[in-house]
């Protein structure tokens, strides 16, 4: 039920891959149910308890129980006692036998997942993956492999990745998030130390449990630290050099299987116009940088199609899993130069002249997932970095009432890179407005700090997805950059500036 999601139609594909007789529904068309309709999937647009005629279980989404107690086929299935379980239950289940490779973290985990597939991919390694998002190489958001190895992201709400039990484990950031669900951050802390005391421990894999993490991420640091004498191989990874030595003392202080644990560093950073960077690691015991730090790839620069650190930050966390697994270095490299993202995650989709009716800008449009503070501002400084000589137009539509108004004042400070910052409705996802917050409660507070006050820069409230579109369409001009953010269905917009459907990509 709600096939059309993006995990739960990755699951659905899955198990039918598997040998399991898959249908669906869901209350709208889209791309994706087309897809699935196409690769022999049967999807009804509607609900109907009569969906559930000779099926032996219903597959729901978490938010369904609680957000839609009363929906017709759950209520059905519950008369009719089937089993009725996430699609993270039914992932879990179907990757039981397989070495999992799991990432999580609060930001990046999409875009590490996909990194680390596409280097097994090349590494020959042949993994079947579950993927956030749709992946350009694997033209999906999941892939069948022959190996035993399985490469999925882990999410935390709702303690999804409670399902899952991995091998190797990449964290890649850990800070408040998912309100609405975690009381605190010690809920939140605690929902991932569990999720690592959950890994596979057990001695049917030549791989050693492997926990990657981000050594940049004080989060990261205070989970290993709640974990202590935890009986498997830690690895660190981290992008900024200065404070290796500070960290090495940090971590004295924790109890680890190894002497030391390895630890891999990006280092020569360029994030002006490309992004490219070198690589070097400690190897284990010498974190104390008693010895000499050896390079990868030769010691030459690697560069990366997505901008930004925090990019350079999921690079490094794939290409530390990666290594460990023993994927060769040329392997490793040539996924990280074919990679050009992934769907909405900076994703360029138009370059060029853009018709708006009775006139033409030439423009770029990106669509971007991003949704927390800390993610909007690194999209941000990444896109100013990029293209520095453009303005930069924001337009930011707030995912969920709870989220708003829990970290209201990061996202007063999220958007200081931009130049125009348009804020719609928010886009409630599994919540019902209470009149918690308004959307304009965040767009005027944006517009009194001083830099929206300064002239040729504004912030406003844009009001609905139609009334947002008019007002960009309003502003535009020549050189714009335009990022359209957040995890709801702004990215409609995009879609009606390019036409029914969207329109291919124009390179200038």
């Amino acid at each position: 039920m709600g096939i059309g999601g993006q995990g739960i139609s990755a699951v659905a594909r899955l198990a039918q891959a598997a040998g399991a007789l898959v249908s669906g529904c869901d209350r709208a068309p889209s791309a994706t149910t087309r897809e699935l309709i196409a690769e022999g999937i049967t999807v009804t647009i509607g609900h109907s308890a009569q969906h559930l005629q000779g099926q032996e279980a219903l597959i729901i989404t978490p938010a369904v129980s609680s957000l839609q107690p009363d929906q017709e086929e759950l209520i059905a299935a519950q008369r009719q006692g089937l089993p009725i379980v996430t699609w993270q239950e039914l992932l879990g289940a179907l990757t039981r036998d397989y070495c999992l490779l799991s990432v999580c973290g609060v930001h990046g985990k999409g875009t590490t997942t996909s990194l680390l597939a596409l280097m097994l991919v090349e590494g020959g390694l042949d993994p079947t993956c579950a993927l956030g998002a749709v992946v350009p190489a694997f033209a999906a958001n999941y892939r069948l492999g022959t190996s035993h190895f399985f490469v999925n992201e882990a999410d935390e709400f709702n303690h999804n990745f409670w399902h899952y039990h991995p091998r190797l484990t990449v964290v890649t950031s850990i800070e408040y998030e998912h309100p609405e669900f975690f009381a605190d951050y010690e809920a939140f802390l605690r929902a991932f130390t569990l999720f690592i005391q959950g890994m596979d421990l057990s001695e049917r894999w030549p791989l050693p449990p492997t926990l990657v993490m981000n050594a940049d991420s004080p989060g990261c640091l205070e989970l290993r630290a709640r974990l202590d004498a935890w009986p498997g191989r830690t690895v660190f990874y981290t992008v900024a050099p200065e404070a290796i030595r500070e960290k090495a003392e940090q971590l004295a202080s924790i109890t680890f299987k190894e002497e030391s644990p390895p630890l891999f560093e990006a280092h020569d950073l360029e994030l002006e116009g490309e992004t490219s960077f070198r690589v070097r690691w400690y190897a284990e015991g010498s974190q104390g940088l008693s010895q000499q730090a050896r390079p990868l790839f030769g010691g030459e620069k690697v560069a990366l199609h997505i901008p930004g650190l925090h990019n350079v930050q999921n690079a490094l966390g794939a290409i530390a899993a990666a290594h460990s697994l023993g994927i060769a270095e040329e392997a490793i490299r040539r996924a990280l130069e074919r990679f050009h993202g992934t769907r909405r995650r900076f994703e360029i989709r138009y370059q060029g002249p853009l018709p708006l009716g009775e006139r033409t800008c030439d423009v770029i449009l990106i669509d971007d997932y991003a949704h927390h503070p800390t993610a909007i501002a690194a999209t941000l400084t990444a896109a100013r970095q990029r293209y520095p000589q453009r303005r930069l137009v924001a337009v930011y539509q707030p995912h969920m009432y709870s989220r708003t108004k829990v970290f209201f004042e990061q996202f007063v400070e999220a958007f200081d890179e931009a130049d125009i910052v348009m804020i719609s409705d928010i886009f409630p996802a599994r919540e019902r407005d209470t009149g918690l917050i308004h959307a304009r409660e965040l767009a005027s507070t944006l517009a009194q700090r001083p830099r929206f006050r300064a002239k040729e820069r504004l912030a406003l409230y844009s009001g609905d997805l139609a009334q947002t579109e008019a007002e960009l369409r309003q502003r535009l001009r020549d050189g714009d950059l335009v990022l359209i953010m957040g995890a709801g269905d702004i990215y409609t917009v995009t879609e009606h500036l390019l036409g029914e459907g969207g329109r291919p990509q124009h390179q200038e």
